[in-house]
């Protein structure tokens, strides 16, 4: 009782923190950045809500193991209702040859385990499936942060991606302007013209799929949060970039194997398939009940011609000796035993997945520093480009198509930098959730990379 009184107190405590990390975050968030999608979510988010639910059901679980120990009563009320014809009899006692009576009667049965070793396995199966609970709503706790940061992340790009292409399509279309006067005026090759038409309309159909884009990202945050998403803050134009702390990938994949919530699930779930084994197991051992009975019944009548009134006591230990249920106790344990074995590849299939996982993004947090630092350099660099391009441009050192390249080379700069700092981003958030670390305060930790 006292283990069911500490999960629900667990429980009641989480749910009113999370509570007020919702209050706080919403009222502290006046702008739409990513704590104020984040508050939203916790309260709105039903794959979150879902995994609570499952958590208080969890809790029933452990609870109904415990009632397989405590005693148990029923009670019995009747009313019967006789009508005896006597055809004949050798007995005098009976030569009536009719009866009508009805009768009453009402008890109550205790029933008492005294020893039942499939309860205590149970209890302990039960306390391991609350465990693994508990470790799941966790997870959904994170993966809810990583999901919001994602998809708001996802949005930022977006956004920069559809204005490079915006900026691209204003300049193809001065060019396109600047092309169709010259070659009217025999100032330059038609060919000109015709290559600014192409690539403008080309650009024009890539500025309809980035707004789709946009759209399906900003709904994909709708359908986290619940309320439709707005305005959102966009990512400061310099923002700190770090490698991660120790800068030591064997660190992290240790952390990783001994902290990442879906190896502790899994090693949960080989654990209840375990006990599982031990509950099967348990039918084959004799099972000890104390039962005791109370009856009283009273009869207006009976076959030898007057009513009675009677209580009975019964006390009974009883003693229940499985020998043979044709073979499905033992069908059942290697059931169980083959189970528990494929819990354990699972258990072995996580921990690769995660090593994986974690020198995957931490590769990917160094590789998105140099990125974005690289496409910094080459950003300012081709505004260079481009400028002396534009500059030959006018005095006729270069024609339309050699300025347009070197646009199109700058805009793809600008939406690889966005790509890199959202990647560095995102990389560092998945790093912290491969290893069971990813807290509130990490998003807190990026919303300080937003503009005010």
């Amino acid at each position: 009782m006292f283990i069911q009184c500490l999960s629900a107190c667990r429980i009641a405590v989480l749910s009113a923190l999370l509570v007020c990390v919702c209050s706080v975050v919403t009222q502290a968030a006046s702008s739409r950045d990513l704590l104020y999608y984040y508050g939203l979510a916790l309260q709105n988010d039903p794959q979150l809500k879902g995994s609570e639910y499952d958590s208080r059901a969890s809790l029933e679980t452990l609870r109904q193991a415990y009632s397989s120990l405590l005693p148990k009563v029923y009670g019995e009320v009747s009313y019967t209702l006789t009508d005896q014809r006597i055809n004949s009899s050798e007995n005098q006692v009976y030569a009536a040859g009719a009866t009508n009576y009805d009768s009453e009667s009402y008890g109550l049965t205790l029933s008492l385990p005294l020893f039942h070793y499939s309860s205590f396995a149970s209890i302990s199966q039960a306390k391991s499936v609350l465990s693994r609970s508990a470790l799941e709503l966790e997870k959904a706790r994170q993966d809810l942060a990583l999901r919001v940061a994602e998809a708001y992340m996802e949005v930022l790009v977006a956004k920069d991606r559809l204005a490079a292409i915006k900026s691209e399509e204003s300049a193809v279309e001065l060019h396109h302007v600047r092309a169709k006067e010259r070659s009217d005026k025999g100032m330059a090759p038609i060919t000109d013209r015709y290559d600014t038409e192409a690539r403008l309309a080309a650009v024009r159909a890539q500025r309809i799929e980035t707004e789709n884009s946009l759209n399906d990202a900003l709904q994909a945050l709708t359908e986290i949060c619940g309320v439709t998403t707005q305005e959102i803050q966009p990512l400061k134009d310099d923002i700190a970039l770090s490698q991660p702390f120790p800068e030591n990938v064997d660190y992290w994949t240790e952390a990783g194997l001994k902290q990442n919530l879906e190896i502790l699930i899994q090693k949960r779930k080989a654990e209840i398939a375990d006990k599982e084994i031990e509950r099967q197991k348990a039918a084959h051992y004799p099972a000890l009940d104390f039962q005791a009975d109370f009856a009283n019944r009273q009869t207006k009548g009976s076959l030898f011609g007057g009513g009675s009134d009677t209580t009975t006591y019964d006390f009974l230990i009883k003693l229940n000796v499985p020998l043979y249920e044709g073979g499905i106790v033992t069908s059942r344990t290697r059931e169980a035993a083959s189970l528990h074995q494929s819990a354990l590849q699972g258990v072995t299939k996580q921990n690769r997945m995660v090593e994986r996982k974690v020198r995957s993004t931490y590769s990917g947090i160094v590789s998105s520093i140099a990125r974005v630092e690289a496409m910094k350099k080459s950003i300012d660099a081709q505004k260079l480009v481009v400028e002396a391009k534009e500059d030959g441009f006018k005095s006729g050192l270069y024609i339309s198509i050699a300025v347009l390249d070197a646009m199109q080379d700058l805009f793809r700069y600008k939406k690889e930098y966005s790509q890199a700092r959202n990647d560095y981003i995102l990389n560092s958030l998945r790093l912290k959730h491969a290893v069971g670390t990813l807290k509130p305060e990490e998003l807190g930790l990026v919303n300080t990379l937003l503009q005010n």
